[in-house]
């Protein structure tokens, strides 16, 4: 079902990224002027309307002024009259640290978000030396690479060992969580250079770092990468790096630890995405736009101020001048530059998702600021004017996807709230208050789901609608009751989508986030009991009453054994929206404690073949690429059916996103932990088409491809593993392939995944077993097809199950209508039926069906079809039937016959009921 907002489709195309929306050049490019600001009167009345509203109260004074034509006056003021006022709740930061944020900023060095952490500053000279740093906390954190820069901008070049070179090499010395140390070389190391940008220089025996000239580069600009493989080792406790190096004079030399991926043969300054880049000693300090060759991030980026929460906090904690100094230079320089580039200015620049976020830390550090002997009055006059247009760019320019325009409201309604001062105050409380309702309702689809296909932005989206709702109330507003009706919804489906551990699974455009404190703050909000249940880990609040949830408008359905951390999840998605990958009838599953087959994550928006295929391919998804082509977004595809018993659920799924074929995935998925995939494929001619199957993994899996089998298998250091086998392996190739895996954004790793490939004309398909284990993967497992008669697999599939331990198990699914076949030693009219023998019982269940026959001998036997039924005979006599529509019935006329000779009790969907026995056979339960 469509979204109820017939235009909302239609804004996808326009938000694809927050890079990509930024104003084009406008005219009149101006800053606002005293008399546009303070108003200007003449002859008793106001010929230019004032942004301020006079009649507040302290604003006397202000007003004589301008009436008086005194701006210098008014100015000095209106800054005594906020440095009078009383203290207020101003919001939060968007940032209260940021690595190396005191020392760097003041030089106007900045880094995009966490492509690169600063971690300390090396010195070298004339004499070849070797220094050292603790490197600790970066390689704790998942950064095994390094980047060098120069610190200030200067004719000095640092010349630093590289692997290449005989002796003096890079080295890291790694202290193991069992006490042994291990020195490692890097695996790759390199420097690259502006003045030569296709230039590799991954051969050299020497790393060059230096930095000069004004702007963000010039091009004697060249910066030194290195990268440590880490694979396979335990966990490290220490971690120093050290170079040896030397410079014509003292060189000053930052290090920043760096999770980037790359070859340094290949590496150079043109195909290096770049996140650090300094403008010290330029008189000009940054200029607020993107460097050439930056992530297309930078430029939205850096204008939303995310390092005012770390220098205005240290100004409150020791009241040392220069921290405030800094900050109020850095936000007047901002204005002055920004007024100049479009037609709002400052109010405007550069897009208006960057306006609400400067606007949210503006207001918190003007708070720490407005008593600053820093702050001079006209100062203060240019902040109050930035602050006055940008509230009134938000309330009449909404751009951007639904989590913009909300972040834009939000910061409108922190505007008005904190700035009664202004004349607009409250048409822009009124405004926001409607819009964030509304904002709400057509984000969502009538399920609840979240429209932007992205489990990040969902999080963030419904945490912000809390604070929202937390900060209204704090001043005597608040959402309605449908808009409390919708955030839970949100919230539920936010629950649904939340792996066993707490943490998202990462579909779309995003990274690895805790989601438990987002819902336990919503069901505090709402009073919602499984949401507090969920978001506290089950410490608080009481356990969903629920599992499994299909989400039929916005595509997804999620299956799940349970909400404690060593249960299974799966989740099977044909969702789309902004931020979506091309990743339909994708899986990824969870089990005992780890996600086993990720989605691999994003790494950033720029153009980076890496993120490319990690955002834009359908080869980098669990799901099946079609003739090497990426998906369409826009063809027809839906979950048609969630099938839920508390024993398994089976999920269907269909689309036609891959160009020539129909994909069909059917999944079975056990509670008890084991997961069947059948896919099947109808192309719409008759040519031959390439069929590739994949299936992914993170890094420390340590994959390997069995011969024969071909089942690929993980084998982790400790903890769950996967065996993925798949059925014919024999009309197949199977591979172990080279891709990528982002744990967060700004990183990207390099990782193995498994690839099963047909090539052929007409129908066909591929059966896979999902073996979870919690301990080292079974390498005895295997899957074998069982013909069923003379009906071809893309009508009716069968496979031999060999479990290892577990047993063994026999799965019948037919793609058509019901029908009695036999295969093997089974006889079965149900659509779907799956038997398992182990040393803990017998367990079978049946979709849409009346009998299941082995050897010719009746195990199940329903006078009327089934929907769901399951069956588990425990070794103890212990029969077990769950099902939808059955009930209590002892009636041989009525009621299902399961043979059971050694049956002493029978639980019904959890409740034990009688039972009438009839030789071998029981009867306890009729369909309806």
């Amino acid at each position: 079902m469509p979204l109820r907002r017939s235009w909302t489709r239609t804004s996808i195309t326009l938000t694809l990224a927050a890079a990509l929306l930024v104003p084009g050049p406008q005219a009149a490019a101006a800053s606002l002027s005293d008399a546009e600001f303070f108003g200007k009167w003449s002859n008793g009345a106001w010929v230019t309307a004032p942004r301020i509203a006079y009649d507040r109260e302290g604003l006397d004074e202000v007003q004589r002024a301008v009436k008086d034509g005194d701006y210098a006056l008014a100015k000095q003021k209106l800054l005594d009259h906020f440095r009078g006022r009383p203290a207020m709740k101003a919001g939060r930061f968007s940032h209260s640290a940021w690595p190396g944020v005191l020392e760097l900023t003041p030089d106007h060095i900045w880094t995009l978000d966490t492509g690169e952490v600063y971690i300390t500053t090396l010195t070298v000279g004339p004499q070849e030396t070797t220094v050292k740093a603790d490197v600790t906390s970066s390689v704790k954190e998942g950064r095994t690479g390094f980047f060098l820069m120069s610190r200030y901008k200067d004719p000095v070049i640092a010349r630093f060992n590289t692997r290449e070179k005989s002796s003096g090499n890079p080295t890291l010395r790694l202290t193991l969580a069992d006490g042994s140390v291990k020195t490692l070389r890097p695996s790759h190391d390199t420097y690259i250079w502006a003045g030569h940008p296709d230039t590799a220089y991954g051969d050299k025996y020497l790393m060059q770092v230096s930095d000069q000239g004004k702007g963000p580069f010039s091009a004697e600009t060249r910066k030194a990468y290195l990268r440590f493989d880490l694979t396979g080792l335990p966990e490290v406790t220490k971690a120093e790096l050290s170079l040896t190096g030397s410079a014509d004079a003292k060189k000053d030399v930052m290090l920043y630890g760096n999770g980037e991926t790359f070859t340094e043969a290949a590496r150079t300054w043109s195909n290096t995405v770049q996140y650090t880049y300094s403008w010290q000693g330029d008189p000009g300090g940054f200029d607020w736009k993107r460097p050439a060759g930056a992530d297309k991030e930078f430029l939205v980026q850096l204008p939303r101020f995310y390092f005012a929460g770390p220098l205005a906090e240290a100004y409150r904690q020791t009241d040392e001048e220069k921290h405030a100094a800094t900050l109020i230079g850095l936000m007047t320089d901002f204005v002055k530059d920004a007024d100049t580039y479009v037609s709002d200015g400052a109010g405007a620049y550069p897009n208006s998702l960057a306006v609400a976020r400067r606007v949210q830390n503006w207001i918190a550090a003007y708070e720490i600021l407005r008593t600053s002997p820093s702050l001079t009055p006209e100062a203060n006059a240019e902040i109050l004017k930035a602050l006055s247009r940008s509230a009134a760019h938000l309330e009449t320019s909404e751009q951007g996807a639904h989590n913009w325009r909300q972040t834009q409201k939000a910061a409108l309604l922190h505007t008005a709230v904190y700035f009664p001062e202004f004349s607009r105050m409250p048409q822009w409380k009124a405004d926001a208050v409607t819009s964030l309702e509304r904002l709400l309702d057509e984000s969502t689809h009538d399920d609840g789901g979240y429209w932007e296909a992205t489990d990040g932005y969902a999080r963030s989206y419904a945490s912000q609608y809390v604070d929202l709702a937390l900060f209204m109330r704090e001043h005597g507003l608040d959402f309605s009751e449908e808009t409390r009706a919708g955030l839970g919804r949100l919230g539920r489906f936010l629950m649904d989508q939340t792996y066993p551990n707490g943490y998202g699974p990462v579909y779309g455009d995003g990274e690895p986030r805790d989601f438990r404190s987002t819902l336990r703050r919503l069901g505090e909000l709402l009073d919602d009991e499984e949401l507090i249940h969920v978001g506290t880990s089950g410490a608080s609040g009481q356990e969903p009453a629920h599992t499994s949830a299909l989400y039929p408008d916005t595509r997804v359905a999620v299956s799940r054994s349970g909400w404690s951390p060593e249960d299974s999840y799966l989740r099977l998605n044909a969702d789309r929206g902004n931020h979506s990958h091309t990743d339909e009838l994708a899986i990824t599953a969870y089990a005992y404690g780890r996600p086993l087959l990720p989605d691999m994550g994003t790494f950033t928006y720029a153009d980076d073949p890496r993120a490319t295929w990690l955002r834009q391919s359908t080869e980098s998804h669990n799901t099946i690429e079609i003739d090497n082509q990426a998906q369409m977004s826009t063809a027809p595809g839906a979950i048609t059916h969630l099938i839920s018993n508390s024993a398994f659920d089976l999920i269907g799924a269909h689309t036609q996103a891959s160009k020539g074929a129909l994909h069909e995935r059917s999944v079975l998925s056990l509670s008890s932990g084991l997961w069947l995939v059948s896919d099947r494929l109808k192309p719409s001619d008759d040519a031959q088409h390439r069929y590739e199957q994949n299936w992914h993994f993170v890094p420390e899996a340590n994959l390997s491809l069995r011969s024969g089998q071909k089942a690929a298998t993980t084998a982790f250091g400790d903890g769950a593993n996967i065996t993925v086998v798949p059925a014919d392996p024999g009309k197949m190739s199977a591979s172990l392939r080279d891709g990528y895996y982002a744990p967060a954004m700004y990183r990207v790793e390099n990782a193995k995944y498994a690839s099963y490939v047909k090539t052929t004309a007409g129908r066909t398909t591929f059966d896979t077993l999902l073996l979870p284990s919690t301990g080292a993967a079974d390498r005895t497992v295997a899957v074998e097809r069982i013909p069923v008669g003379s009906t071809p697999a893309h009508q009716a599939t069968a496979l031999d199950l060999k479990l290892g331990e577990r047993g063994e198990a026999v799965y019948y699914k037919s793609w058509t209508t019901r029908a009695s076949r036999s295969f093997g030693a089974y006889t079965c009219d149900g659509k779907l039926l799956y038997a398992e023998t182990g040393a803990t019982g017998q367990t079978i269940m049946l979709v849409d069906g009346t009998s299941v026959k082995r050897d010719g001998a009746a195990l199940v036997t329903s006078p009327k079809p089934v929907k769901d039924l399951a069956v588990t005979i425990g070794a103890d006599g212990t029969v077990r039937i769950d099902g939808a529509e059955l009930e209590a019935s002892t009636d041989p006329a009525r009621a299902i016959a399961i043979a059971a000779p050694d049956a002493t009790r029978v639980v019904l969907n959890g409740t034990q009921v009688p039972f009438h026995r009839d030789g071998s056979l029981i009867h306890a339960a009729a369909a309806r």
